[in-house]
């Protein structure tokens, strides 16, 4: 299968916009989080080097670390979303003539909604452990490129978002209410979470801007 990360941006785009369900919002998701986590990255690296900044130096180079893993991350989730989505219709087409062909459909069915549930909630919580390291760089980072910060962590709040409702369309089809009930308790929390930490660096980002 042909990797999303490698299409140009043309191409994904119009991919997107075709009549294939892939790649769809829980991709477009885990490429927003990646966007978001770059950009915050960026103001990181453009900190390291300048003599203004020396004294956060050190702290800059382990986020920008901690954030290019997280970027890496939501790049294979791309295709792990659009993977999990497949699985689905490709449960949905099992034969169920016989009884035990019934069953293992099922199962099928039951595992793949499971997985296109999991999936998600990677995308959510690795655009969420971007949204916990930017106040930081909103904070001590180069001023010269604050804004670039806050187009970051809106786009993060938007993959969190959007991978959060691909949890809500794929829970309600899960038979195994613990795994339901555990899947939309983290959910929740993963959403306030992210608010909170966007309002924060937001206020940082708007107090620099003089707005």
């Amino acid at each position: 299968m042909e990797k999303f990360k490698n299409l140009s941006v043309e191409e994904f785009l119009a991919r997107t916009s075709s009549s294939s369900p892939t790649p769809g919002g829980g991709t477009a998701s885990a490429m927003m989080g990646a966007l978001g986590a770059s950009l915050i990255r960026m103001v990181a690296e453009l900190t390291v080097g300048k003599k203004k900044y020396e004294g956060v130096w050190e702290e800059m180079k382990k986020h920008s670390g901690e954030l290019q893993e997280v970027l890496l991350e939501l790049e294979g989730l791309m295709d792990k979303d659009a993977e999990a989505f497949d699985k689905v219709m490709a449960a949905f087409s099992m034969p169920k003539e016989r009884e035990e062909e019934k069953e293992a459909r099922r199962r099928a069915i039951q595992d793949a909604f499971k997985l296109a549930t999991e999936v998600p909630l990677k995308t959510a919580r690795a655009a969420l452990r971007a949204l916990e390291i930017a106040p930081e760089i909103a904070e001590k980072g180069n001023k010269n490129s604050i804004s670039d910060v806050g187009v970051g962590v809106l786009a993060c709040k938007s993959a969190v978002e959007g991978a959060l409702l691909n949890v809500k369309i794929n829970t309600p089809s899960i038979k195994d209410e613990e795994f339901r009930e555990r899947a939309e308790r983290e959910a929740e929390e993963i959403g306030r979470r992210a608010e909170e930490l966007f309002k924060i660096t937001m206020e940082i980002v708007n107090s620099e801007l003089g707005g």
